[in-house]
Parts: C-alpha cells; structure tokens; sequence
C-alpha cells in the first residue's frame, strides 16, 4: 500500500486515487495566498478559535494578533518581550495557551484582552533526561486535546524543536503535559507524562485534528507536513510548499494556514 492510501486508511478519509490530481499526493489542498495584511512581525503559531471564528497568531518578539479568515484584523499588540512560538485553545472555555520559548512557559491568556491569568511552568527534565534541555533549542508549537471526560478537561501537547536525531538531551519530541486547568486556579510547574521521537528533526509547527483524532505536525528542515497518532505512531506525510513554516492551523471549513517565521500567514483552500 503506498503512503497516499496508508493516509486515507488511517485517519478514516475518503480518496479515489484514480481520478485524482496528482498534486493532491504532494499536497492536497489549493494555495489562496498570503492574507497577513498588517505585516505581522515573525508569526510562528497559529490556532483558529472555534467560538469567535477567528485565528490567532503569536510572533517571536511577544507579539500576539487576532485576524478574521480573510486576513482582516480585529486587534494586533505587542504583548511581551518573551517568545511566543505556539498557540493553541480550550474550545470548553475560550481561553488562549501561549508558549513561551526559552522559559519553556505556558501562558494562559483572555482572548478579548490578552490579559494574562495563569502562568505554567515546565519541568525539563523526564526520568533523568532533560528532553527540553535548558539553553537549547525549546518549545516551537503547542496543540490542546479537548476531552470532557478528562478531570482537567484535556491534555496539551508540546513540541521540541530539537535538531539532533541522536541527541541524548534536547530531543526532537512530542510531549504530553497535562496543566491543572479544572483542578486549580493558580499556576503550576507541571512535568511531562510521556513523549515521543517522530523520526525526523526541526519539529517547529503543532495542530490536533479532533475529526480524525490526529497531530499534525509541520517538520520545517525537511519542509514537510506529517501526521501522526497521539500514541506516537507516524501515519503519513506531504511536501509543504513555503520557507521557514512554524505555525498550523485548521479553520471550521477545513482550510489550512501556515505561519511563516521570515513573513506571511499563507492560506490554502481544502480541494474538494
């Protein structure tokens, strides 16, 4: 079976290889175009607010944006001097998680305002080995799980964006953490529960598609978009058209969004 049709098999979608364009199995869907249009400074996360049915952006220099799904903006700001290189939401509550490069934080944030109420902080260290190890390479994307049977409501998912396959310390790896959002109405330092190696270096982008219950994750040295089974299990990949991809998302449509670290929040259309 060749990897298109592992894909479709896997993740429980619908494809008729016969007639199908042959891009379709490089990159299934149509690029629209670069809808930034306030020349956001560094984007490098992304997530699409299911309730306000916009997207927000996070930049390197702390910047955070909220943008409609054409490109219009509905508020930009400088927020902090920290890296913000992820972000994703408790579609439950509303509220925004935001990572913090370096300090290996997650904020968590009142999308009307940006105000912040809870600060978390990382443990770096897991069974002895520092999987984000402290001066290295850090968090580059984030995805919340919602599961209402969860006490907490879900469980979040951290990449490291490490650089060395053969890295005993600073690993390229998907981390599950789980923060006291129900439980506690305080921050926390949370440890990691369990990771995993995708097999491939430069992690930079993160996005959970609840429909097929899937991470996809966006490689930015190999320029490659992959998909993958919270278990760890690497399902499928595509060729990413663009440069310097660090953020993902999926909009209610399906349509896709790339946030570019060197400029640009490229839209591309779901192909029917």
């Amino acid at each position: 079976m060749n990897i298109a049709c592992y894909f479709c098999v896997a993740v429980g979608l619908s494809y008729n290889l016969a007639g199908a364009d042959p891009l379709d199995l490089i990159f299934p869907y149509h690029y629209k175009g670069n809808i930034d249009k306030v020349k956001f400074n560094e984007p490098s996360g992304l997530v699409f607010h299911p309730a306000r049915e916009t997207i927000f952006a996070v930049g390197d220099g702390g910047d955070l944006c909220e943008i409609r799904t054409d490109g219009t903006v509905v508020k930009n700001v400088h927020h902090s001097e920290a890296d913000y290189e992820g972000i994703t939401c408790d579609p439950a509550t509303g509220l925004l998680y935001v990572a913090v490069e370096g300090k290996e934080q997650i904020l968590e944030l009142d999308p009307e305002d940006f105000s912040l109420r809870r600060t978390f902080q990382l443990n770096r260290v897991v069974a002895g080995k520092a999987v984000l190890k402290e001066g290295g390479q850090g968090i580059e994307g984030i995805a919340f799980v919602p599961d209402a049977e969860h006490p907490e409501g879900g469980v979040f998912y951290v990449v490291n964006q490490g650089i060395k396959l053969a890295a005993e310390e600073d690993l390229s790896a998907v981390c599950e953490v789980v923060l006291p959002l129900r439980s506690s109405s305080e921050g926390a330092t949370v440890s990691i529960q369990r990771y995993f190696e995708p097999g491939f270096i430069d992690v930079s982008g993160l996005h959970y598609d609840a429909n097929n219950d899937v991470l996809i994750l966006i490689g930015d040295a190999v320029n490659g978009i992959f998909y993958a089974r919270r278990s760890g299990e690497l399902l499928a990949g595509h060729a990413l058209p663009g440069d310097n991809q660090e953020g993902i998302t999926v909009d209610a449509e399906g349509n896709l969004y790339i946030a570019q670290d060197s400029g640009g929040i490229i839209k591309y259309l779901k192909r029917k």
